[in-house]
């Protein structure tokens, strides 16, 4: 044990003195410190924005309730406007689906900058709308240009420890006095084991650091899911699998110029050739426009419903909704035509959800094939597994987009009965309306 600490006392030294290393060192702190930042900032604008949407809510419904006290049926300056029918009610019953931010987000943005992360539903909304996508992309890529704390610990750390490990062992070697340490150390691989546990806890010591800041900011340390904990465990095991190739090579190595053409050759493969190939192969078997036909087709189709005359549309809603045959409506002699238009979007709404349905169906075999090359694409597994704990994968964003579906399945199922059923809406009726369209985090 005294050995071994003499040995580590020698690699601070030896560490000390050069300046290469601890220039290193310190950029790689500052990218941390910058990825982390840009998450937490990223965390921050979200959470602000999702208090001011929440705000302007409440302000929304007092608006209408004054409207309601005061014997009106809506704005003065808009007299077309009536909140005593169910479409304008409904309409101005504010139902904002929310996804709340995360408190890792400052580790993992992950594609919380790609997808959106609230949206004001009406009964004309659908779970892929411009506002929530305004591209449409493969589901595993990440946000373009953005340097986040996972970028940071995949892909740079890595470089980092190549600098800081590439000439041990291999310096002696090169200077041919490895024999003499041999020597002096009765284990070569002791010696060299030695000298990179010096590094290794150096390094997940800082990460810790960085790591307990950013997470009690946002207070994902008080956390008692574990999930703070997981993430470091995970960055953990991630910088100590490289520190194991790394000790292999250099246990095997000839010299430092050897060791380093190995060391950056491994993660040359893993981090960029494997990465990149995958991605090509992904693209060729899922095209990315791939999606984007189901919503062109869905949209034809839209318009299409807009030009059917009114007996077309209220049988077709007849069909899909059969409920709707003991309303008012249905039994009436003379038709409205003016409910029938404004119940088209219950048309509407089974024909996106069958479009958003085969989108999904498309993105999990898209998701599944890149599972089933994680063995041989680790760093994309560690990639995806950084932003699953930050709740920024895809699979956030996917249940994100079924709460909006269930929220517009609301407004429009609303719509329908309570039109149909020709029902004045009074105060408690809005209310009613409010209370349905709020959130779990509302409630």
């Amino acid at each position: 044990m005294k050995h071994l600490i003499t040995i580590t006392r020698y690699e601070f030294r030896h560490f000390a003195r050069s300046p290469f290393k601890i220039t290193a060192l310190l950029l790689f702190l500052g990218a941390a410190i910058y990825g982390l930042q840009n998450g937490y900032e990223l965390f921050k604008k979200q959470l602000a924005e999702t208090e001011n949407i929440k705000s302007k809510n409440e302000e929304t419904i007092a608006e209408v309730i004054s409207w309601y006290d005061a014997g009106k049926k809506g704005p003065d300056d808009k007299p077309w406007i009536d909140v005593t029918t169910p479409m304008r009610a409904i309409w101005y019953a504010p139902a904002s689906a929310i996804k709340e931010p995360s408190k890792m987000m400052p580790f993992s943005i992950g594609q919380a900058e790609q997808f959106g992360y609230y949206k004001q539903v009406t009964n004309w909304s659908s779970t892929f709308d411009a506002d929530l996508s305004e591209e449409m992309a493969n589901p595993e890529r990440l946000a373009i240009g953005t340097l986040d704390f996972s970028f940071i610990i995949i892909y740079l750390l890595p470089v980092l420890l190549i600098i800081l490990l590439f000439n041990i062992g291999g310096l002696e070697k090169d200077l041919n006095f490895d024999r003499l340490v041999q020597v002096n150390n009765p284990s070569f691989s002791t010696w060299l084991l030695a000298r990179f546990i010096f590094y290794f806890f150096l390094i997940i010591a800082l990460l810790l650091v960085l790591m307990l800041v950013y997470a009690a900011l946002t207070n994902a340390l008080f956390d008692l899911s574990g999930t703070f904990l997981n993430m470091y465990l995970l960055v953990l095991f991630y910088t100590f699998l490289w520190f194991a190739v790394f000790y292999y090579i250099n246990l095997k190595g000839k010299g430092s110029a050897n060791q380093a053409i190995k060391m950056a050759s491994i993660w040359l493969m893993f981090a960029v050739i494997v990465p990149g190939a995958t991605h090509q192969i992904l693209s060729l078997k899922y095209p990315a426009s791939y999606m984007t036909d189901y919503l062109d087709a869905s949209r034809d189709e839209t318009y299409k419903i807009y030009d059917l005359p009114a007996d077309t549309v209220m049988k077709k809603l007849l069909v899909h909704y059969p409920e709707l045959q003991a309303t008012k409506l249905a039994k009436d002699t003379v038709m409205d035509e003016g409910i029938i238009g404004n119940s088209s979007s219950g048309l509407i709404n089974k024909l996106m959800k069958d479009a958003a349905k085969q989108i999904e169906d498309s993105n999990e075999s898209k998701n599944q094939f890149i599972r089933n090359t994680s063995w041989i694409n680790p760093v994309n597994w560690f990639q995806n597994t950084m932003n699953r704990l930050s709740e920024t994968d895809y699979y956030a964003y996917q249940k994100f987009r079924v709460e909006i579906q269930k929220m517009i399945d609301k407004k429009v199922k609303f719509i329908l009965n309570d039109s149909w059923n020709k029902e004045t809406i009074d105060r408690e009726k809005f209310l009613e309306y409010v209370e349905a369209f709020k959130t779990e985090t509302e409630k």
